[in-house]
């Protein structure tokens, strides 16, 4: 006799061949020019989903200061400002830039990784060229900080 329970696995029956649940994303639509939430013809906000909802998600968390609203974990957002802002030669900046933007993008749902950075400075600012790779396919992004 074992101490750990014998456990005996039944199938259910009927799942032969059926496609799995896929969670899809789903988000309020917001309007990151206006400040606001995209309402509907009623007065209820507007909900965006897949694709869409996805880049949203990945906007917001680049526009996000990292540690600046207690709402969000020390997990969301990024610190890109403060390293622009900061010493430091324009090549190591963009290979933080690079680290920055991976951390705060790469762990939302449906992202799989970034890849070709490419970088544009213009004085004291950057611009960050990237391709995000997602479930069905590429997105082009661009980020001015």
């Amino acid at each position: 006799m074992s101490i750990f329970p014998e456990m005996t696995w039944v199938e259910n029956p009927g799942t032969e061949g059926k496609k799995p649940i896929v969670p899809v994303l789903r988000t309020y639509a917001f309007d990151f020019d206006a400040g606001d939430f995209v309402l509907r013809p009623g007065g209820k906000p507007s909900i965006i989903e897949g694709e869409a909802a996805l880049i949203q998600n990945v906007k917001k968390a680049l526009m996000t200061d990292r540690y600046t609203f207690p709402i969000y974990s020390s997990d969301y957002g990024n610190e890109l400002k403060t390293l622009i802002r900061g010493d430091g030669t324009r090549e190591w900046k963009q290979a933080e830039a690079k680290r920055l933007v991976r951390e705060a993008v790469e762990y939302l749902f449906g992202v799989e990784r970034c890849e070709k950075f490419s970088f544009r400075w213009s004085g004291n600012t950057l611009q960050i060229f990237f391709l995000l790779i997602v479930e069905d396919g590429t997105v082009e992004m661009v980020i001015d900080v």
